[in-house]
Parts: structure tokens; sequence; C-alpha cells
């Protein structure tokens, strides 16, 4: 079966372990850990450590590549952020690091690709000390000086040692484009979720909804991937907070039905 990952962000107020331990229930192949709860409790680090098995976590999402106004990294900020969250992936095995350029208003995209060159081979280098590899997702929101699929590859473009993530839902606010030449080979993983209907330019996490609940058009992005050889893994994000609300494990099961539906639509089709 195609793995099928969790996101801790569909179950954000949920302990890391209790998340694993639920994925393991439902019938996810692992999780997807969030770095927000494992840098608040060390102790949350370690009794998930404990429990984890070998390539149970796919990813710790994530660290955010600090620029200048001026498009320079920020290089302060992103040792003083990379040191923790390498720390946690080497406990609890997690092979991935995602990185993410910022959400910065007024920052040129040209300027800001070099910048995000420069933090990524700087983020490379210490992750590669403990067989950790960076994975780079863009951000599709306007105010987001690298928010396309093409940007993204062409940032990534010559640089050894770096993937890319997809998520659906900055695909859909980036306007759904073609894929084209996106390297589809160098992807780690694909972020499935939707959104409800609304202008792209006011899309926001928090109004993540299951894949298939929403207007994104996700059997057209599975069929891109899929032509472009792609497989898998996939993983189920979303920051919906009325999710938070409700019972974690009829959230991670109505989420993994609803991944399974989408993946299984486009293989018929």
């Amino acid at each position: 079966m195609t793995a099928i990952h969790l996101n801790g962000a569909t179950l954000m107020t949920t302990p890391t372990q209790r998340v694993l331990e639920i994925a393991r229930e439902v019938g996810y192949a692992g999780i997807e850990a969030r770095a927000e709860r494992l840098l608040a409790d060390v102790s949350e680090v370690h009794a998930t450590a404990r429990i984890a098995r070998p390539e149970e976590v796919l990813a710790l999402n994530g660290v955010a590549l600090t620029l200048h106004r001026d498009g320079r990294v920020n290089r302060d900020v992103l040792d003083e952020d990379l040191a923790p969250r390498i720390r946690i992936c080497k406990e609890i095995g997690s092979p991935f690091l995602l990185a993410i350029p910022p959400r910065a208003p007024g920052v040129k995209t040209r300027p800001a690709m070099v910048g995000t060159r420069e933090a990524l081979k700087h983020a490379r280098e210490h992750a590669a000390a403990v067989d950790v590899r960076i994975a780079f997702e863009f951000l599709g929101f306007a105010d987001c000086p690298i928010n396309t699929p093409a940007l993204a590859a062409e940032t990534v473009d010559g640089i050894d040692g770096i993937e890319l993530v997809i998520d659906a839902t900055h695909w859909h606010a980036s306007g759904s484009p073609p894929l084209g030449d996106f390297p589809i080979d160098r992807l780690a993983l694909v972020h499935l979720n939707d959104v409800p209907a609304k202008p792209l330019g006011e899309i926001e996490d928090g109004e993540r909804v299951f894949p298939g609940e929403g207007v994104i058009m996700l059997g057209e992005l599975v069929a891109q991937l899929k032509a472009g050889g792609y497989t898998g893994p996939w993983s189920l994000e979303t920051f919906n907070p009325s999710y938070w609300a409700d019972d974690p494990e009829t959230v991670a099961r109505r989420g993994f039905g609803a991944v399974v539906r989408v993946l299984e639509e486009r293989s018929r089709a």
C-alpha cells in the first residue's frame, strides 16, 4: 500500500508520542513530527524517541530560512534555529528536516532566491553531519518571495542533497500551475489537504480541511505527480483548530480515509 503519514499539525494539541500511537492504530506508515511541540517540551522528545520504530518518523516540520529585507540570509537566526531541530531529528530518528522560505512582504524574489540557496547549503552541511537531509517546501502565499513550484525548483537547481516538498494548499494558492519541468524525482514527500472556496490571496493554513472536502484540484495534482513517476510518501497535513478540539483518533481515521479515497480515485481514473 502507498505510504501515508500523519502530520502532527492535524492533531496539534496531541503529544507527539500519542500522535505516533494513533497513527499506528489507524494504519498510517508513520508521522511527521512538529517542531513547535518538541522544542517546547524536551520530555516529549524523549518519549517519542523511546517508542519510535526505524523509519516511522518521516520528517520534522520544520525551520524557516530567515532572510534580511535585502534577501541576505540571517545566519545568526538560522544557526540558532537549526541546532535544536537537528538534535531533535537525530534523537527521534527523522531522516528529513523540512525547510521553508519566510513570509516576508517586501523581500524581492531574486535576492530571496540567492539568500535561500545560501541558507539551504548551510543547513545541508550542518544536517548532513548527523545523517539528516533537508527538504525544501515553497509557500504559495503572496507575501512569500518563493511561492510557486517553478521558483522552488529554480531555487534548488544545482544544489545537491536538497530535496523538495509539494503541499496541495500551497500549490493551489500559487494558482495550481502545471508542474511541467518540476523535478518530481527530487520530491521527499507530498502534503495532501484541501481548502474551501475563497480568493487565493486570502487562504490561510487554519482553514485547511480533509482532502476531497474543498476545491483544490487534487485529482489533477496527483495525476501529474504520478505521471512523473511519484509513488509517495504522502502526508495528511491540516492546521484546522476545529480538528484539534475533536477526538484525535476520530480525526486521524477520517483523514486517513480521505487521503485513501483521493489516491484510489486517481488510480481508477
